[in-house]
């Protein structure tokens, strides 16, 4: 009889740099090599990818790992709006720049919980199904 999945006492930051890894790989890097060659692609994967990959982050790893995927898209975010703050500056007030990047961060903290939730319903239902194939 297969062990129920648990959540585990304490968060699996192992999977938090992990999942900020696969979120600069496959969805930065994409989005920055298109630049407007596809910019309907581009459009598309601003929000897809974000699920998509917390997906899969949630599928790959083990017990249950919803939180994970989120807390490295919002740290995504966080990275990404502070370095571009660093290379060009915000022009007028500070805060006019920071409530934006808190209103994306929220978006892309939910948007990862739900991916997350997604690949963890997939890793349980088609793990029972190769375990009852066997």
């Amino acid at each position: 009889m297969p062990e129920p999945l648990t959540q585990p006492d304490k968060l699996q930051w192992k999977w938090v740099g992990i999942t900020l890894v696969m979120y600069t790989v496959f969805y930065l890097l994409p989005l920055y090599f298109l630049g407007s060659i596809a910019e309907i692609f581009a459009d598309i994967w601003i929000f897809a990818g974000i699920i998509i990959i917390a997906a899969v982050a949630g599928y790959l790893s083990e017990g249950i790992t919803i939180l994970e995927p989120a807390i490295a898209g919002a740290g995504l975010i966080l990275l990404f709006s502070v370095g571009s703050m660093t290379l060009i500056p915000p022009r007028g007030m500070i805060f006019q720049a920071i409530v934006p990047m808190i209103v994306v961060m929220v978006i892309v903290f939910f948007l990862s919980l739900f991916g997350a939730w997604l690949g963890e319903r997939a890793q349980r239902r088609w793990n029972r199904k190769s375990q009852e194939s066997m």
